[in-house]
């Protein structure tokens, strides 16, 4: 298999809305005891924090949510109703960061002035929404490359099966600033 280290990916995140000054950080992303993805997100989430000495309660700082537009934005709704001095949010998929987005403008609130926003997965949507969204480019093409050449070579070359991580990279500057 092949794929992003979603940890260190979720980590690089949050440590960029930190260095632009943010404290009051929200996090939106899967029921972390139904997706792998959105447990080993948090783990980089909750690293961040580490990192920096600040304390990342989940309770307050973490809404749990199906990864599409609408629960983002039910999600969001939420996490300003539990914490409304937030500053910033981490959304574990772009489309929940849409929903976050519309959210956010449905309060009167300004994206990035009032509340950054930050994806995860490096969409097309992020590149077309307005702002374009800061997301973590996970690189699909370099995957599904590298999953071809280790799929040939355990069949051709009867090679073992393996795991590999690829890089990941942030793009756009649109939906955050600093503080």
């Amino acid at each position: 298999s092949v794929s992003t280290d979603d940890a260190a990916a979720a980590e690089a995140a949050v440590e960029y809305l930190i260095r632009l000054g943010h404290e009051r950080i929200g996090v939106l992303g899967g029921r972390m005891e139904r997706s792998h993805a959105a447990f080993t997100r948090c783990i980089g989430c909750e690293q961040a924090f580490r990192n920096h000495e600040m304390v990342f309660d989940k309770k307050k700082q973490y809404e749990p949510t199906l990864f599409s537009m609408e629960e983002g934005y039910h999600a969001m709704g939420a996490l300003l109703d539990k914490m409304p001095e937030l500053t910033a949010v981490f959304a574990m998929a772009d489309v929940l960061a849409v929903g976050a987005i519309r959210a956010i403008r449905d309060r009167g609130l300004r994206v990035p002035e009032d509340i950054s926003v930050i994806g995860f997965d490096g969409t097309l949507l992020a590149d077309y929404y307005n702002p374009k969204i800061v997301t973590v480019c996970q690189g699909y093409e370099k995957i599904a490359r590298k999953s071809i050449d280790l799929l040939f070579g355990m069949i051709d070359l009867n090679k073992p099966a393996t795991h590999e991580l690829v890089p990941f990279s942030l793009k756009n500057t649109e939906s955050v600033s600093s503080i």
